[in-house]
């Protein structure tokens, strides 16, 4: 998928296309926003069982599961809030998913996926995600802010990819992707 296209899913998307609009707003002109500038609660009723927050430990080495929100915990099957992603999750889909965090950490800027999840025996549910990076008062990323979203069984191969999303807002597709202090 291009990064055009990627876009134009994320910014099409209610739940990931708001959570971004959220996060591009409370950063205004810096590169991302502090973690005291996003309240959850603000987030409201549609967003909130989507969004979660993760402590990003040793520049990406480790992520622990702050908050996680009803509508991600029901679907994983369990709440992991307070354990590390390392203690529940194991394999080639840890390492993508751990690979996601990497990028944020990177980059400095959000990053867009989407993928297959396997959510019981008997099959696979397609579903994105979108991290975005929090600093703790300071300006590296120390927490994630998540939103994640399923659409369904998978009927046909998701190839799965993911975009840094730098420098253009999502609603004019661009392909150059870092937010800006004009993005709102």
């Amino acid at each position: 998928m291009s990064h055009s296209d990627a876009l134009a899913v994320l910014a099409a998307d209610p739940i990931l296309g708001a959570l971004y609009r959220y996060w591009n707003e409370r950063r205004g002109q810096r590169r991302m926003p502090d973690r005291r500038d996003i309240d959850p609660l603000a987030l409201g009723p549609a967003l909130l069982p989507h969004v979660g927050l993760m402590d990003i430990i040793d520049g990406g080495k480790r992520v622990r599961y702050r908050l996680l929100g009803t509508k991600i915990a029901e679907r994983w099957g369990s709440d992991p809030t307070g354990r590390y992603m390392d203690e529940v999750m194991s394999g080639s889909y840890s390492e993508y998913i751990h690979g996601l965090y990497r990028d944020l950490v990177r980059a400095r800027a959000p990053v867009f996926s989407e993928s297959l999840f396997r959510w019981d025996a008997k099959g696979y549910l397609r579903t994105r995600r979108l991290y975005l990076p929090l600093t703790h008062g300071g300006d590296e990323v120390a927490i994630a802010l998540i939103g994640q979203v399923f659409l369904g069984p998978a009927m046909q191969p998701v190839q799965p990819y993911a975009v840094v999303v730098e420098q253009a807002p999502i609603e004019q597709h661009s392909e150059v992707l870092e937010p800006t202090a004009n993005d709102n």
